[in-house]
C-alpha cells in the first residue's frame, strides 16, 4: 500500500492502483474482478480497464488472463504489481522497501481472502459493458496552471500525469522549454527508458542549473513558424473580405446584378445579404 501511495498520479488513477495494492498478498498478486475494483473506486468498469492498461504501459503492473481449468470459462485477470523491481525500466516510482513477513498492515486479511476467491467472473474487454453510457471523466492533465502548455503526442495518460507533477513549481515559460526538449527526444527516438524517467533527469539538471536546451529550440521555432503562417493566413482572409466588402459597397444595384448575373443563386444570395449588412440597400429580384 505504501508503494501505491508513493506513485505520482492523479487522484482517480491512484485510487485504482491503491485498490489493487490493497488486494495484493505477500506475492504482490491479486485477482479482483473489474466490477469489484470499479465499485470500490466509484468509477465505471470501462475506466478500470483503460487505466489498468495504462498501468501496464507505465510498468506499474502486469496482467495475466485466468481461465477455469474445468469449464474453460474466463475468470478475473491476475494483476502482478511491480513492487520493488528496480530493474524494471518502466518503474515510475522509487523501489519498495523491504517488507515484513505479515504483509501490508493497511490491508485486512478478510478483504484479501474475499477478493481472491474463484467465484469472481471478469468482464471480457470484448463484451459490451452493462452500464450507463455516461462515464465520469478522468481529471484533466492540463488543468489549472499548466493549461496553456503544449504537450507532445504519443504520451500515455499515466506518463502525462507523471510529467505534469514533475513540473509543479516551475514557471510556465520554463516548463514549456523543458517539454519542448522532451518532444524533440521523442521525435528523434533517443529515449532509452520511459519518457517520465528521462524527463526526471532533465528536471534534475534544470534544478541544478545545468540544463541547456538543444533540440527543444527547434521544436519551439517550428511551432512559432506554424503560428506565424496561421496568423498570415487569417490576416489574408480578413484582407480579402475587406476588399470584397469595399467592392460590394461601391456597386449600385444594377452593377451588382450585371456583375453576378451568371453565378449560382445560393452564392448570389449570400453576397446580397452581405451588402445589406454593410448598409447597401438593394431590391432582390
Amino acid at each position: 500500500m505504501n508503494w501505491a501511495w508513493s506513485q505520482e498520479l492523479a487522484p482517480s488513477l491512484k485510487l485504482i492502483l491503491m485498490a489493487l495494492a490493497d488486494c495484493a498478498g505477500d506475492d504482490d498478486k491479486c485477482w479482483p474482478s473489474v466490477g469489484k475494483v470499479a465499485k470500490k473506486c466509484c468509477v465505471s468498469e470501462r475506466t478500470v480497464q483503460r487505466v489498468t492498461q495504462q498501468f501496464v504501459v507505465a510498468g506499474l503492473l502486469k496482467i495475466e488472463e485466468r481461465f477455469d481449468q474445468k469449464s474453460g470459462r474466463r475468470k478475473s485477470n491476475s494483476y502482478l504489481l511491480n513492487i520493488g523491481q528496480s530493474s524494471h525500466p518502466d518503474n515510475l516510482s522509487p523501489s519498495k522497501t523491504k517488507r515484513n513477513g505479515t504483509g501490508d498492515k493497511l490491508s485486512g486479511t478478510g478483504a484479501t481472502a474475499d477478493v481472491r476467491g474463484d467465484g469472481d467472473i471478469a468482464m471480457s474487454p470484448l463484451e459490451p459493458p452493462k452500464e450507463s453510457a455516461y462515464e465520469p471523466p478522468l481529471p484533466r492533465l492540463d488543468a489549472g496552471r499548466v493549461q496553456a502548455l503544449i504537450w507532445p503526442e504519443g504520451l500515455s495518460l499515466v506518463e502525462l500525469d507523471s510529467i505534469r507533477n514533475l513540473l509543479m513549481g516551475i514557471e510556465q515559460s520554463k516548463a514549456q522549454i523543458l517539454i519542448d526538449e522532451l518532444a524533440d527526444a521523442l521525435r528523434c527516438k533517443t529515449i532509452k527508458t520511459t519518457p517520465p524517467r528521462w524527463f526526471r533527469g532533465v528536471i534534475a539538471k534544470y534544478r541544478q542549473g545545468d540544463f541547456q536546451s538543444t533540440g527543444g529550440v527547434q521544436i519551439a521555432e517550428r511551432r512559432r513558424q506554424i503560428a506565424d503562417l496561421d496568423l498570415k493566413r487569417k490576416q489574408s482572409e480578413i484582407d480579402m473580405q475587406r476588399e470584397l466588402d469595399a467592392a460590394l459597397m461601391a456597386m449600385s444595384d444594377e452593377q451588382f446584378e450585371a456583375a453576378y448575373l451568371d453565378i449560382p443563386v445560393r452564392i448570389k444570395s449570400r453576397l446580397a445579404k452581405r451588402r445589406m449588412v454593410l448598409g447597401t440597400s438593394w431590391s432582390q429580384s
